[in-house]
């Protein structure tokens, strides 16, 4: 084989190598254009999913603390029942449910777990209705067994706001939110 020929035949491997190195090159370059594409798409949503997360946030615990403010002014040291008092706890407790309905569609389990257990206790009760209607005035130890509801409501809201600050942070909250002998406003 003359010179020419072996040149001519290296000139073209190389030209080959060439190619092929070049578009795996170019492959590789477009896989990783495609994954931070992707990257950044997955970081965009996951900020505007928490942005929407953080609203529902808000406006559940502002409906909280609204009735928690309620649910203190009701009763007063006497054991007498403001009937104002007592419609505006209602109220504040039916918005704590409105708030609770859109939180349920886009926060963790966990978080609307304890939501739902902080909406099943925000309403006044009967008891509440019935002392109002009556006239009657509450005994101290039934004006301290509202002062615990009160206490309990207000640890619930507290670990709500906890969970949802670990939530918006990025990791997981706990599931095992409980409060003992916490039931529904009987």
């Amino acid at each position: 084989m003359d010179a020419g020929l072996a040149g001519l035949i290296g000139a073209l491997g190389g030209g080959v190598i060439g190619a092929a190195g070049a578009s795996f090159a170019a492959l590789i370059a477009f896989r990783g254009a495609r994954y931070q594409a992707d990257r950044q798409s997955t970081a965009t949503h996951e900020q505007w999913l928490r942005q929407i997360r953080r609203d529902l946030y808000i406006r559940f615990i502002a409906a909280g603390r609204t009735c928690a403010e309620h649910m203190r002014a009701t009763v007063n040291e006497r054991g007498e029942i403001d009937r104002n008092e007592l419609r505006l706890w209602s109220e504040s407790a039916k918005a704590v449910t409105d708030a609770f309905l859109a939180l349920e569609l886009e926060a963790p389990g966990p978080l609307v777990r304890l939501a739902e257990m902080i909406s099943h206790v925000s309403g006044p009760g009967w008891r509440a209705e019935y002392f109002a209607n009556s006239g009657r005035v509450l005994t101290p130890h039934e004006n301290r067994v509202e002062l615990g509801k009160l206490n309990d409501y207000q640890e619930l809201l507290n670990q709500f706001i906890g969970a949802c600050r670990q939530s918006l942070q990025g990791t997981d909250p706990s599931g095992s939110f409980t409060l003992e002998g916490l039931s529904p406003q009987s």
